[in-house]
């Protein structure tokens, strides 16, 4: 340092950038609206266990896939119902059935 600058002071430097970093962080994250939604109540399939209404709900948006394409809104909400209600180890157990070809399902 050069024997006539003066020292700058710590605390004001630390205390000036933290108010800019966290004045920074509130504005780039904006708040996102939490939507949790779930299969609504299918009237074929009234019992506690729900794993019949999977599989068919599985079975269901396979086909829809199949008929109208990857696209169609109809399928798509097909496709959050059994997830909605489906545990996954089933579902990852199907996906790879029918990557292998062995799905006993019809789609």
């Amino acid at each position: 340092m050069p024997a006539d600058a003066e020292p700058v002071s710590q605390e004001i430097v630390a205390a000036a950038e933290p108010e800019a970093v966290v004045d920074e962080v509130v504005e780039a994250e904006p708040e996102k609206e939490i939507v949790i939604d779930t299969a609504p109540i299918d009237p074929r399939f009234p019992a506690t266990n729900q794993a019949r209404h999977c599989f068919v709900k599985y079975n269901e948006a396979h086909k829809c896939f199949a008929d109208r394409g990857e696209d169609d809104d109809v399928c798509k909400r097909l496709a959050r119902d059994y997830r909605a209600i489906c545990p996954v180890e089933w579902l990852e157990k199907w996906n790879e059935a029918r990557e292998e070809g062995a799905w006993w399902g019809k789609w």
